[in-house]
């Protein structure tokens, strides 16, 4: 499908929108959206993202969560692990669109065919973080089973009561699926999302992720580098008083 209209530069805007936001780190925490070596590891992948990708978003995503748990910012990692229930039961598509394409042996990545059979089930090696994106003190909601992080999960109760957030910083895979998903959930919950664009790619390739990330800085989420968050929290660092240190 052509598009119907050109497409307009909407760069100032969103640059605008980036100097207005402000960030408070005492109510910021940190999301990573399956962030797992199903998607960054090629020795294990079935749908892995381009391996100079993978190599981008783990190292940037290194960056970012070793300088908020220096901040003190929460880091929470949102992703599926099927029990081996489910998958007997063919519980293991995330939506009638997934499973059509599935069928028909469809795919749009560029590195691997249609999935054959479930993804990242408990246990195995597809369904684990990259060891250095974690440490202890994480947390974990593993019970993510549709695109949304927060459907169905306890992500909102983590964030909301027990951490009375404002902004939640996403990163992850897909750009155009999950983590755009995950942000339209935070939008709608009240929060200020803010996707981190040097820590988020997609396996269907670089245009789908800059579609994703251009919807969603023109109407749904601040979009910015990782070195353009930590200037922001380092400048709220600045403003508060020394107690809050």
């Amino acid at each position: 499908m052509k598009p119907l209209v050109e497409i307009r530069d909407r760069s100032e805007y969103q640059r605008r929108m980036n100097e207005l936001l402000r960030i408070d780190p005492r109510r910021t925490v940190v999301l990573t959206v399956d962030m797992q070596n199903e998607y960054l590891d090629m020795k294990v992948a079935t749908s892995p993202v381009a391996p100079d990708e993978s190599k981008r978003v783990i190292g940037h995503a290194n960056k970012l969560l070793a300088f908020a748990r220096a901040e003190g910012l929460p880091v929470i990692h949102a992703y599926v692990k099927r029990r081996p229930a489910e998958v007997e039961r063919g519980f293991f598509v995330t939506g009638v669109m997934t499973e059509a394409s599935r069928q028909a042996r469809l795919s749009q990545n560029a590195q691997a065919e249609a999935r054959k059979g479930p993804d990242r089930i408990d246990g195995t090696p597809a369904a684990e973080i990259p060891t250095e994106l974690v440490k202890p003190g994480d947390l974990h909601v593993t019970t993510k089973r549709s695109m949304d992080s927060f459907l169905g999960t306890d992500l909102d109760t983590l964030v909301a009561r027990t951490f009375k957030a404002e902004t939640v910083v996403i990163t992850g895979i897909n750009t155009d699926t999950c983590v755009y998903s995950t942000a339209f959930s935070a939008q709608n919950r009240g929060y200020q999302p803010v996707v981190i664009s040097d820590c988020v790619a997609s396996m269907r390739g670089l245009d789908h992720h800059w579609m994703a990330l251009e919807l969603m800085s023109r109407s749904i989420a601040w979009v910015m580098t990782v070195d353009e968050f930590k200037a922001k929290v380092q400048a709220a660092r600045m403003l508060q008083p020394a107690a809050a240190h």
